[in-house]
């Protein structure tokens, strides 16, 4: 089988040249002499350009029978995460891989049709009809969805990115955000579902979610050893950025998260809505609804649509926008002012402004989120602020530019003055013994940018082995040790940004115009060691595991399902076989790459991958 590596999505041109002569006079010169044997590079080239143009592809489209203009429109909607062949082992009548819209790729025993990324544009508009064709569910129209302000998205990120000034944002001992900070999260942004694990990452999830993976990949917050830390430098430029061009980098993200969806065939569905609802499962296979339906999460998340479960029925419909520029928008909102409760509690408008709410997070900490925000100013939220590098007047300023109460403006006062009373810190200090020196040291310009006085009361050196000691003394003696950070480390993320996309390595299968590319591909087929599934005694199954194991093979096994494993048929790769009088295989799920033990003596068929 001749096959070509995809890095994404294959190019038409690419695709063709790899295909065999015969079939390209079969299928796509079809008025082409049948006794050639070979096709000039100038033919294919000349007939690539004719069949490449918006006309031709729209005439294939609409040749397609019904039933295959909307598998067609289903795979350019996964995108690249393709979409599920039913059926691999008749390629040379496929119906829809005649059409050349779309093509086959295989990896690791797992077919899947994929689309021409430069055929979607000019077939959008009939593959987005045959989609709202199929999925239109109710004729009753959706009840008309309050707007959403653009700029809700952005306020999700200033959420998050708070958490990480607080010191909030904790992760857990596997790399992941940790459940309290996943429960905070939950409490704060506007889809739950997207802040904790992401998908698969064979699915293109991030293993911290959407918004923790879009706050890594643009360099907002970067992993430290037990927490997300916020980049203060980089999170102010992204402030400071437009809103439309904030929310462009979030539809491209959204695209990377989800793996490459077709969230532009999704719109075209959308425009063509007329306030109907749409099915889910009329429009995507039950294989692959689920990668559907998180592209739908985005979609909701971003404001473009709602997504609704009803009587275990999950639907969508479009959602009315705010029309006009994001920007010109924001600057025009009529600002609604945050109210500072007497019992230190704030109620914070759901349309604030990103910025606005961020500053927030220099005095106090976000509690939740319903209709409006709600937080909390308490003694430890202002020494995180103040830890960070927050001035004390400006927090002063803040709470009388919003009406604070007077009990909580002197009290806030107080925790400020209490934290400067004393601090620890660490790093190179210069200690001045005597007035002249001081003066001389003052005087001289080269140094003056270096040097920050410091004013104290009294300077003690600790003892290198009673550091410990000393802060834990001054806790007990109700002391906050840490120094207030003028200059706040800019921690880093080039190294530390995750990938959310893991790398695939599927090929295109090209030869398959005499007989199925499977059917030449599977060795020792006829025998207990073929790809086929097979009834076998436990005997002969070890046998075949120990094979696959050997020769470092991927298996398909009939489970009939065991404690935490349900029943249904897995490709997993083998890593050992425990034998004894109840054998079991131990092998990692290729979709998942997680660790299972499949019992042998549950094992209905059994079957060899081949490479």
């Amino acid at each position: 089988m001749e096959s070509v590596k995809i890095p994404g999505i294959i190019r038409f041109r690419d695709y063709i040249k790899k295909l065999p002569h015969q079939w390209i006079l079969d299928n796509l010169i079809c008025n082409a002499d049948k006794s050639r044997r070979i096709l000039s590079s100038a033919m294919i080239e000349e007939t690539v350009s004719k069949f490449v143009s918006k006309q031709s592809l729209a005439e294939r489209f609409e040749g397609l029978p019904q039933e295959f203009k909307l598998k067609c429109a289903q795979v350019y909607l996964m995108g690249a995460n393709g979409l599920g062949v039913a059926c691999q082992d008749d390629f040379v009548n496929d119906t829809l891989l005649n059409s050349l819209l779309v093509f086959a790729a295989v990896d690791r025993g797992i077919t899947r049709y994929f689309g021409f990324d430069e055929f979607e544009p000019h077939l959008r508009s009939l593959m987005a009809q045959a989609l709202c064709e199929a999925g239109r569910g109710s004729r009753t129209a959706a009840k008309q969805q309050a707007a959403v302000y653009p700029w809700r998205p952005l306020n999700d990120v200033a959420a998050v990115c708070s958490m990480a000034f607080q010191k909030l944002l904790k992760r857990s001992r596997f790399g992941g955000i940790s459940r309290s900070g996943l429960s905070q999260l939950k409490r704060l942004v506007h889809d739950s579902t997207l802040t904790g694990k992401g998908g698969d990452r064979d699915a293109g999830g991030h293993p911290s979610g959407f918004l923790i993976g879009y706050c890594l990949r643009n360099k907002l917050i970067a992993p430290a050893e037990s927490e997300y830390i916020l980049d203060q430098r980089r999170f102010d430029t992204w402030l400071k950025t437009g809103v439309k061009e904030r929310l462009l980098e979030f539809i491209e993200y959204a695209s990377v998260f989800c793996g490459r969806f077709g969230f532009e065939l999704l719109t075209g569905v959308l425009d063509k809505c007329e306030g109907k609802w749409f099915t889910v499962k009329n429009m995507v296979p039950e294989p692959d609804r689920e990668i559907f339906l998180q592209a739908l999460k985005v979609y909701d998340f971003l404001g473009f649509l709602a997504v609704e479960n009803l009587s275990g029925e999950a639907r969508f419909t479009q959602l009315r926008n705010v029309n006009g520029d994001p920007d010109r928008l924001l600057s025009n909102q009529e600002a609604v002012p945050m109210i500072i409760m007497p019992d230190f509690s704030v109620i914070i408008p759901q349309e604030v402004s990103p910025p606005e709410l961020f500053s927030y997070a220099n005095i106090g900490i976000l509690k939740s989120f319903d209709k409006v925000y709600k937080g909390q100013i308490n003694r430890q939220s202002v020494s995180n602020a103040m830890s960070q590098g927050v001035d004390d007047t400006d927090i002063r300023l803040w709470l009388l530019k919003r009406n604070s109460p007077a009990n909580v403006l002197s009290t806030v006062e107080e925790w400020a003055r209490e934290f400067s009373r004393l601090y620890v810190c660490h790093g190179a200090i210069l200690v001045s013994s005597t007035e002249k020196v001081t003066l001389q040291l003052c005087a001289y310009e080269h140094l003056k940018k270096y040097l920050t006085p410091v004013d104290n009361h009294a300077v003690f050196r600790i003892l290198p082995e009673g550091e410990q000691e000393v802060l834990e003394t001054l806790e007990k003696l109700g002391f906050d040790p840490r120094a207030s950070d003028e200059h706040p480390a800019v921690t880093s993320c080039e190294d530390k940004c995750v990938e959310t996309l893991a790398e695939k390595s599927w090929e295109a299968v090209t030869d398959f115009s005499c007989a199925s590319a499977f059917e030449r591909a599977v060795p020792m087929r006829g025998t207990k060691y073929g790809e086929q599934l097979k009834e076998l005694d436990i005997n002969e199954m070890s046998h075949v595991v120990d094979y696959a194991i050997l020769t470092g093979q991927r298996i398909i096994i009939d489970y009939e399902g065991s404690a935490f494993i349900k029943q249904n048929t897995y490709t997993v790769l083998p890593l050992a076989l425990q034998k004894g009088p109840d054998p079991v295989i131990e092998a990692e799920v290729s979709r998942t790459k997680a660790r299972k033990q499949f019992f042998l003596r549950k094992v209905r068929r059994i079957g060899v991958v081949s490479q």
